[in-house]
């Protein structure tokens, strides 16, 4: 007898995606679009978050889909988690490939026109630019957890199958970013 209260073990793929695949394979290539484009804003907004600037994430975004392409046969599973578990390999391949770039930083730099905004809103740019930096620092796949789960509003579940991780260590992996976060920013991460 099969117990129905546990989840289920693997990824579900639903009906539609399912469609979409078997478009896929009977050589209809529009089929990819409409497969990955629910899942590219989030794809964009992980991308950003792990390398940091627009042209970056842009080109991880786009390698990630060509990959997913061409990867489709041997995919099984869900194609969301799939899909930005490539992303987020991706992101960490390419801030390995890359020099140590400090263009990035120069955003964090006080404007011309900071000179004529209040003194609250220079501290709230100030805390910005060093809640930026700490997230930055942490290792690879606590930013990508904590990016998963706050931005993106995830459960530990899906936050596992994107990481490729259980949902006990995903959870792990966002205790710790805030841990780091509150020790070297202070005051209250959101949860």
């Amino acid at each position: 007898m099969t117990d129905t209260t546990h989840e289920p073990r693997g990824p579900e793929i639903d009906d539609e995606e399912e469609q979409l695949l078997a478009r896929l394979r009977a050589g209809d290539r529009s089929a990819f679009e409409d497969l990955v484009a629910p899942h590219v804003a989030v794809a964009r907004s992980l991308a950003v978050r792990m390398l940091g600037n627009l042209d970056d994430s842009e080109d991880a975004v786009q390698d990630a889909m060509l990959k997913a392409y061409r990867g489709l046969d041997s995919f099984r599973g869900g194609f969301r988690a799939w899909f930005l578990r490539i992303v987020y390999h991706q992101s960490v391949d390419a801030t390995r490939r890359r020099s140590t770039r400090k263009g990035h930083e120069s955003r964090a730099a006080v404007s011309p026109e900071a000179s004529t905004q209040t003194a609250g809103a220079i501290e709230q740019r100030e805390t910005l630019a060093r809640v930026r930096a700490a997230i930055d620092t942490l290792p690879a796949r606590q930013r990508a957890a904590l990016h998963l789960r706050v931005v993106e509003g995830l459960a530990y579940r899906a936050i596992a199958e994107v990481l490729g991780i259980t949902p006990g260590s995903a959870r792990v992996y966002v205790v710790r970013a805030r841990s780091i976060l509150r020790d070297r920013v202070g005051g209250e991460v959101p949860e």
